[in-house]
This record gives structure tokens, sequence and C-alpha cells, in this order.
């Protein structure tokens, strides 16, 4: 055999190797997601099944209704689908917890980027002494265990009010995301020329102007990444959700948790509002996909 002919033969080697190896990550990290989408579709006995029963023998939406309109599920498909001493454990309709964590994510993303775009731009253009290390120790809040804040913020929201509210968690959430947006955000526009910035001061345009008309409209793939990882950092919040809320203002993470009962897990039901919350979030990467991988190498290269 060729020289040629070893080199290309070692290639495919390493070429069908890495795929292997990429692939077999791939379901590794995979399998979760189809096990509880699965597990969505069966019946208690079928996820209780020793072994277990990869695929369910008919994919019936009964959990879904259950989790979201329980108010439509009848006996007679409640004792079809399940033993009769699992009948008694339910819970309510998780909607409303889908409306508050739609709520509070949303309210504290545009919260977060209207205060950080303008500091993260500040701290960009403009030099002082000290200023290089600036986003350092801005990102450097985030190293702190946030349990460690838990118990003085649930005094500062009780003692003015906020606690239980949409508006308390919403600001707690601003300040988690707000060191990461200056952060990343000061990547992107450091990233954009001055030489741009001049020739529209020229033009006769003002600070805000140009901040607003300019500048922003520059850095909108930025703009994008960062808030989808402040929506990401937002949604699956649990620590503070589960501390600062009651019953009207719970968020989706906390109502998870009530599918934990004394008689045990409702699985079915739960994995059925995993799958739920999980759309959205994965629906919205995949389109904004290059945003995202942009956002992470910017994030990674700059100082």
């Amino acid at each position: 055999m060729s020289t040629t002919a070893t080199k290309q033969a070692r290639r495919f080697l390493d070429a069908l190797g890495t795929h292997i190896l990429l692939l077999a990550i791939v379901c590794l990290f995979a399998f979760p997601t189809f096990w509880v989408f699965m597990t969505s579709f069966k019946t208690p006995r079928e996820y209780y099944a020793m072994p277990p029963a990869f695929l369910p023998a008919q994919f019936q939406i009964f959990h879904y209704k259950e989790a979201f309109a329980p108010w439509t599920v009848d006996p007679t498909e409640m004792a079809t689908n399940y033993w009769v001493e699992e009948s008694a454990g339910r819970v309510e309709s998780v909607t409303p917890q889908i409306v508050n964590s739609l709520i509070i994510t949303f309210g504290s993303v545009i919260l977060s980027m209207a205060v950080g775009a303008p500091a993260a731009y500040s701290v960009s253009r403009f030099r002082f002494r000290g200023s290089k290390d600036l986003s350092f120790w801005v990102l450097s809040t985030r190293m702190m265990p946030p349990i460690v804040t838990a118990i003085p913020i649930y005094w500062v929201m009780r003692s003015v009010g906020l606690s239980g509210t949409h508006i308390g968690l919403i600001m707690v959430y601003v300040m988690i995301n707000l060191p990461f947006v200056v952060w990343m955000m000061k990547g992107f526009f450091d990233d954009i020329p001055v030489e741009i910035e001049e020739a529209a001061r020229i033009d006769g345009c003002g600070a805000l102007a140009l901040f607003w008309r300019v500048i922003l409209p520059l850095a909108i793939g930025g703009i994008v990444a960062t808030a989808l990882f402040c929506v990401f950092l937002s949604w699956n919040e649990f620590l503070f959700a589960v501390i600062l809320t009651d019953t009207k203002s719970q968020t989706l993470p906390v109502a998870l948790s009530l599918f934990r009962q004394d008689r045990g897990v409702l699985w079915g039901q739960m994995s059925a509002v995993i799958v739920v919350a999980t759309l959205p979030i994965l629906v919205i990467t995949l389109f904004l996909q290059q945003h995202v991988v942009r956002g992470l190498t910017a994030g990674a290269v700059k100082s």
C-alpha cells in the first residue's frame, strides 16, 4: 500500500472515530430528554415496569390534560390510566405558574437589558483609573453562591412588602442578570470601531441618538445573545423563586417540585410539564443558535 493510500486510510479512520465519539456524546446527553418525553406519554404501569419500557404501548395525552386542564379528565379515563391507590395523587393545573414564569422572565430580561446595555457601553468606551479591571469586578459578583444572599434578600423584600409578588422576584433576577449583561455586552461594544461613532458625531449625532440609532443596531447580535442567556437564567431559577413566591406568584420550577408528594412522585404529570416548559427554550435556541454561539465566543475571548 502506498504512503498516500495509508494517509488517506488513517484520515478516514480518524474522522470515523471522531464522528462515532461525537455521536455517543450526543446520545448520552440526549437520552434524558428522550426518556422524559416518552414518559409523558406512558401510563404509570409502563413507567414503573421492570424492565423499563422505552416506548409506550400507545401514545396518550392523559398526563398533559391532567397537568394543564385537570377539569377535562373524566373518572373513566382516570381509572384506565391509574391504579386505584394512585388516583389520589393529583395537583392543580400549572398554567398559572407558566404565566407567572413568562411575566417574571421577560420582565427581568427587559429591565436587565435596559440597564445593562448602557452600563456596558460606558465601561467599553470611557477610560478612567481602574477601568480595565471594572468588567472583572462586575462579573466577580456572580462568584458568590446565591444561597449566601438568600436570607438578606428575603428580609429586605419582606420589609418593603415585595415578598410574594412578581415585582420582587423581577428585581432579584435583575440583580442576578445585570453583572452578566454588562460583562457580555462589553465584548460586543468593544468590537464596534470607534471611527463609526466619530463619523456620527461629525454628522451632528448626539450622545443619546448615537447610542440608540448607531450603536444598538450594530450590536443587535450581542443583544439577542445576551437576552437569550438571561432568559435561560431566569426561566430555570429555583432558589429565590421558592423563597420569595407564594401560591399566587409561583413560577414553573417551583410548580415542578409539587409533583413530589407523600405517596410518591407523579412522574407522568411532571414529565408532561417538563416537555412543555422545555419546548419554548428549545425552539428559540434553534432559531437563534448563531447568535448564541457568537455570544459564547465573544465572551470567551474578551478580557
